[in-house]
């Protein structure tokens, strides 16, 4: 399988695991997803940002930009809870971050099995 198709076998895993954590209507999965995948695209762009800078500046300039990239992290984030509290109510938001957490942990021991099969 290629890696464009395994990120889109990802993503609608992604998006089937979050949707029934938070038991989202199908109206509220209208109105939320758009906003969260616009989201998500961002905060990519903030780390791809983030890693290439890396590389081409001395340490000392890194620590700051670093703190400056997280700065913008957590604005972008402030922006967006902002937008989804419009789209879903409080309880249902207030479990995005724990989804989207569990959703990287089941990722990553899925990879680490997949691993673990290959290696016997």
């Amino acid at each position: 399988m290629n890696r464009g198709r395994m990120l889109e076998k990802l993503e609608a895993q992604r998006v089937a695991f979050i949707t029934t954590k938070l038991q989202l209507t199908s109206d509220e999965s209208a109105r939320f997803w758009p906003v969260y995948n616009e989201y998500s695209r961002k905060r990519m762009e903030l780390r791809k940002e983030s890693r290439m800078h890396y590389g081409q500046q001395e340490s000392e300039e890194s620590v700051d930009d670093q703190l400056e990239k997280e700065e913008q992290a957590l604005k972008l984030k402030k922006k967006y809870y902002e937008i989804f509290k419009t789209t879903l109510p409080e309880s249902k938001l207030s479990k995005l971050e724990d989804a989207e957490k569990e959703f990287r942990m089941e990722v990553i021991k899925a990879l680490r099995q997949r691993r673990a099969e290959r290696n016997r």
